[in-house]
């Protein structure tokens, strides 16, 4: 058996196969166990957080839906939409689906469906995804790239089932809504979400104090054939459903609530109006009720569940890029860290570690640092993990390396990485480029 699992996997450079589980470097952990922060200072992070977003003129990317304003003046909504409108865009090659190249005039019709919107003062309404989506940086599916098409630049973000948002605006064909989340402003499709004039509703909903936590990297929600739109839906991990009292239903056909959670699931009803069902999650997936207890050994677990997952710009295929895949395991915690990896670094924590200096300065600049942290470098965030033998390793979701013979090793997944090693498009290794860390376990 040893030697058929050591012959169909592989490992990268300079990382062995016990390397290649959590349980390896929870070992060599001091105090694995040891909680970093309690419930109490969780809300105090995640609120200097929001903090730091406002004073620096960031609350896009962190903010409070419950202290957002009732309505907006149409100058500052139309601001909105053209500082999202990518620069690139009316350049860079547009294209289907499949690959091929779309006519250049369409450009106007997407960037006309955008900004042809009402003149007069917006009352805002909220609502919540209904099923996993994304959100773009224009009201359209079609893909902007400069050589490969899973790398869209006009993906934004994913946004999970049960994210909740402001509507800001609507598309001129009222397909798209443009929209604020707790963490992101961009373009939802209108079919993929509910609204409500009841902020209350949605309020109660995202704040629920008794809720069901996604553990694993994905957590489905079983289907209901007599339910509409009720096939395919998932948790990521992180994600949260509000828990209710099961009940057994009078349709003999129907799933009955034995063997599973039961979760608060919302819907959008005939003319997109919000509503809400109950749903159901088997008892055997990866799910708990309640945050977990934040330790390095829970940060380095929940890293590990997602080894070997492809890369999904944007969250893409419906996978995670490397902000997500750091966002997604402290959310498993409490804890709200911002979406793009040069917001967390600029927001996440006033506790933090700047690297300078070459390498072996470097070393001695990680090693005081608790494993499970992130670290960051230009355009890219890893989870430290530890040493091993004079070496330092992160497992992040990543494009891949260069080995030591120079060759280009293409990963784009999820991996353990020894820092030592160059970057897939740079010269310099890992650690070379290391910016800074956040010291999260230290509040």
């Amino acid at each position: 058996m040893k030697k058929a699992f050591e012959r169909y996997t592989a490992c990268p450079e300079n990382v062995s196969r016990e390397m290649q589980q959590s349980a390896f470097w929870c070992g060599k952990m001091t105090n694995p166990d040891e909680e970093w922060l309690s419930k109490d200072e969780i809300v105090a992070f995640n609120e200097s957080v929001i903090s730091r977003a406002e004073h620096t003129g960031y609350s896009a990317y962190a903010n409070k839906l419950e202290k957002f304003p009732s309505s907006l003046e149409f100058d500052e909504v139309r601001a909105m939409i053209n500082d999202s409108f990518p620069e690139f865009f009316m350049q860079t090659p547009l294209l289907s689906g499949e690959g091929e190249e779309v006519p250049s005039g369409i450009r106007g019709d997407i960037v006309d469906n955008a900004t042809a919107i009402l003149s007069q003062d917006m009352a805002v309404k909220f609502g919540i995804v209904t099923r996993r989506t994304h959100l773009r940086a224009l009201p359209t599916d079609f893909i902007s790239c400069d050589e490969y098409i899973d790398n869209d630049h006009l993906q934004l973000t994913s946004i999970s089932l049960g994210t909740p948002f402001a509507v800001l605006a609507r598309s001129r064909d009222t397909s798209w809504l443009f929209i604020q989340t707790p963490g992101y402003r961009g373009w939802l499709k209108t079919n993929d979400s509910a609204v409500t004039e009841s902020r209350l509703s949605v309020q109660n909903f995202y704040r629920s104090s008794n809720f069901l936590l996604a553990t694993g990297s994905r957590v489905e929600i079983e289907p209901d054939p007599f339910e509409s739109n009720s096939s395919g839906l998932f948790l990521q991990m992180g994600d949260k459903l509000p828990l209710e009292d099961p009940e057994e239903s009078e349709n003999l056909h129907a799933q009955g609530p034995f063997g599973c959670f039961t979760v608060k699931v919302p819907v959008r009803k005939r003319l997109g109006s919000l509503d809400f069902r109950k749903g159901l999650v088997r008892m055997s997936e990866d799910a708990r009720i309640g945050n977990l207890k934040l330790t390095s050994g829970e940060i380095v677990n929940q890293a590990f569940k997602m080894l070997g997952e492809r890369y999904g710009w944007g969250g893409l295929y419906n996978r995670r890029d490397c902000s997500r895949f750091v966002q997604d395991i402290f959310a498993s915690f409490g804890l709200v860290l911002p979406r793009d990896a040069w917001a967390q670094e600029k927001l996440g924590s006033k506790d933090r570690i700047l690297f300078e200096g070459n390498s072996e300065e470097r070393k001695i600049q990680l090693r005081s640092l608790k494993p499970g942290n992130p670290l960051y470098m230009p355009g890219h965030t890893l989870i430290y993990l530890g040493e091993d033998n004079g070496s330092f390793f992160a497992i992040n979701d990543g494009a891949g390396y260069k080995d030591s013979k120079g060759k280009k090793t293409s990963v784009h997944g999820v991996f353990v990485v020894d820092l030592s090693v160059s970057t897939l498009n740079g010269d310099k290794s890992y650690l070379e480029q290391l910016t800074s860390a956040l010291q999260i376990d230290k509040g």
